[in-house]
């Protein structure tokens, strides 16, 4: 028996209030990487900011954070505050 790893998505986009990544609904979140501007982050477990701090940071240009090869599991969604230009990738 064989077992076939989820796709990997990515969300790309800066400096937003907040945004719903993917659909609502249990998500992986695999890594984020800052590109262009630096700014904060914060994502969420949810469909809204009142969700679960899954992380928050300030990054540098060119940071990587990545969540090993299992991610972060959101139940929820994952829900992203911004102000800076970051890529996230999740499934």
């Amino acid at each position: 028996m064989s077992t076939i790893a989820p796709k990997l998505g990515y969300w790309n986009q800066g400096t937003t209030v907040g945004v719903q990544i993917g659909t609502a609904g249990p998500r992986g979140l695999f890594g984020i990487i800052s590109t262009v501007t630096g700014g904060a982050v914060t994502i969420y477990d949810g469909t809204s900011t009142s969700g679960t701090i899954l992380y928050t940071k300030t990054l540098a240009v060119g940071d990587i954070v990545h969540f090993g090869g299992n991610g972060i599991a959101a139940k929820n969604g994952l829900f992203i505050a911004v102000t800076g230009t970051v890529v996230v990738i999740y499934t």
